[in-house]
């Protein structure tokens, strides 16, 4: 996984955060496992809402929905940032590396008689040493102070129906890398006893 954005002055930024189309997948998939669907099924666990029309024609069928959100934190803003130089001669590459932490909110919703049930299972599987292995693969950090999900039946042509609600926020540790590519000049100053006598610009030839 990951991207990579030339700029037009040459620059490329290679990052290895996760998109949005990236994490959903990722939660999708893990939360199939974490409620016993074997090979995962995307028609009973859903990203977001369809475009179209009503989310499930069916309310008493099991269906979990997703949502994956990057929510504002302190931490985005506090990045660690180290200057390398690799190459020699005229094919020094200088490289401005980025380390800093996005914050996910991963939202789930359980319709159907097994509502809760499923909520609890996916409750239960943030704290197994498996499920949290699969998502550190990814640099995704569940934090732990997690609250338990909430039952929420609602009502709908006069009939009550299960539904549960359950949020994790999760870390994301991301690394990007600004590449300037191939130092084409350098600023050569030469100073004396007085003072700065000379600046001169040495730049290679194509």
């Amino acid at each position: 996984m990951g991207t990579s954005t030339p700029y037009p002055n040459g620059q490329v930024l290679i990052s290895d955060a996760l998109t949005v189309s990236q994490i959903n997948d990722i939660i999708q998939t893990l939360t199939c496992g974490m409620i016993g669907i074997n090979p995962p099924d995307p028609s009973q666990v859903r990203v977001d809402w369809q475009t179209q029309g009503q989310p499930y024609k069916n309310v008493g069928t099991d269906v979990c929905f997703i949502a994956c959100t990057l929510k504002p934190n302190p931490y985005t803003q506090v990045r660690d940032v180290q200057l390398t130089q690799t190459g020699s001669g005229d094919d020094v590459v200088l490289s401005e590396n980025w380390g800093y932490t996005r914050v996910w909110r991963i939202a789930w919703v359980f319709n159907g008689p097994n509502a809760t049930d499923r909520a609890r299972q996916v409750w239960s599987a943030m704290f197994m040493e498996y499920f949290t292995d699969q998502l550190s693969q990814y640099s995704l950090f569940p934090v732990p102070d997690m609250q338990e999900p909430l039952r929420v039946p609602f009502e709908s042509n006069a009939q009550w129906w299960e539904e549960a609600h359950f949020e994790v926020e999760m870390y994301e540790a991301v690394t990007e890398t600004i590449n300037d590519g191939i130092a084409t000049s350098v600023e050569i100053s030469v100073e004396g006893n007085s003072g700065l006598l000379a600046e001169v610009t040495a730049t290679s030839q194509e």
